[in-house]
């Protein structure tokens, strides 16, 4: 069971904008440095911890995968990520954050296209 997953960035502040707008994640929290600067943002994918941290040197994962299982969340991905979808498989669409880490959201075991009218995807 995963517990969390850390992604690595020197502007915290902008993906916290980039990654509060997607589908099925929730944010919890965030945490500050002594100063007040911006140290790192917490956001929830079911029941495993996404945390955004500042670090000097960016060090992103290959790929981090959302679950997309409703046509309607599919619907939502598609439309507001629709430029920025970079390339696709039957079951997943991949993009980029700000910082270039390659995301995507996955309907598998289902097809991108179940329960969606096929001229919206």
């Amino acid at each position: 069971m995963i517990h969390h997953i850390a992604i690595a960035t020197e502007d915290p502040a902008l993906l916290k904008n980039f990654y509060e707008r997607l589908p099925n994640l929730r944010f919890e929290k965030d945490h500050f440095t002594p100063d007040g600067k911006l140290r790192s943002s917490w956001f929830l994918a079911g029941q495993t911890r996404l945390m955004i941290e500042r670090e000097k040197k960016k060090l992103g994962p290959h790929a981090l995968v959302f679950s997309a299982e409703t046509p309607e969340i599919r619907k939502r991905v598609e439309s507001l990520l629709e430029s920025k979808i970079e390339d696709r498989t039957e079951f997943t669409v991949y993009f980029r954050d700000p910082d270039g880490n390659r995301l995507g959201y996955s309907s598998y075991p289902s097809s991108w296209k179940e329960g969606r009218n096929s001229e919206n995807v």
